[in-house]
């Protein structure tokens, strides 16, 4: 029965993992205005209407005609106030279970400069076919070639995994170590953190 049982766990997990895998999309809807620069022409800056998914970026023209971008191809895509980019060697969860991502997903840029905080929206399959969305956090360097995975713990990302990442990064800032330290930083305060070290202003 425990065989059993366990077999049942694991195919679910493996469902739940493809869920995952066909529904991360990261700006929902029909496709919007927006403008994208391509990996291969850096100082052109283009402009369609954009839907951003994980693995690819739709990008339509005026005509109706819809041209695929791998994550390889862009360098950023925007639509309104949201930038996407891309980044690799993060993780994500699907039950009980973390997995690494050693191809590069488009990713939204919460914060860029020296260290930048992306964050990257998925979703997991359910029972009755439910789906629940998660995030996955992660600061990269600005010379660095893959991203560093920012632990959250529940809603708060105050634990001790989140404050070991994240304070290495910011020993030029004494000021802001310390909120780090004294666990006054949560994941919602985390982009205001962020902007301070990049401006070299004060934390608000």
């Amino acid at each position: 029965m425990r065989a059993l049982f366990t077999c049942c766990f694991l195919l679910l997990s493996l469902l739940a993992a493809r869920a995952q895998m066909h529904k991360s999309l990261l700006f929902n809807g029909k496709p919007y205005p927006g403008t994208y620069i391509l990996n291969a022409d850096r100082q052109t800056r283009r402009s369609g209407n954009l839907r951003v998914y994980a693995r690819e970026l739709l990008v339509q023209d005026e005509q109706g005609h819809t041209t695929k971008y791998r994550p390889n191809d862009v360098y950023w895509a925007q639509i309104g106030r949201l930038r996407y980019t891309t980044a690799r060697g993060f993780k994500t969860k699907s039950g009980l279970w973390a997995s690494k991502k050693t191809d590069k997903l488009f990713v939204e840029v919460v914060d860029s400069g020296r260290l930048s905080l992306f964050r990257y929206r998925y979703y997991v399959g359910g029972p009755n076919s439910t789906t629940t969305e998660l995030h996955a956090y992660m600061l990269r360097e600005a010379a660095a070639d893959s991203a560093v995975t920012l632990p959250v713990n529940g809603d708060t990302g105050k634990g001790k995994r989140f404050r070991e990442v994240l304070m290495p990064y910011l020993v030029s800032r004494p000021d802001l170590l310390q909120l780090v330290e004294y666990e006054a930083i949560t994941i919602d305060t985390l982009p205001a953190l962020l902007r301070a070290f990049n401006s070299g202003e004060p934390f608000p």
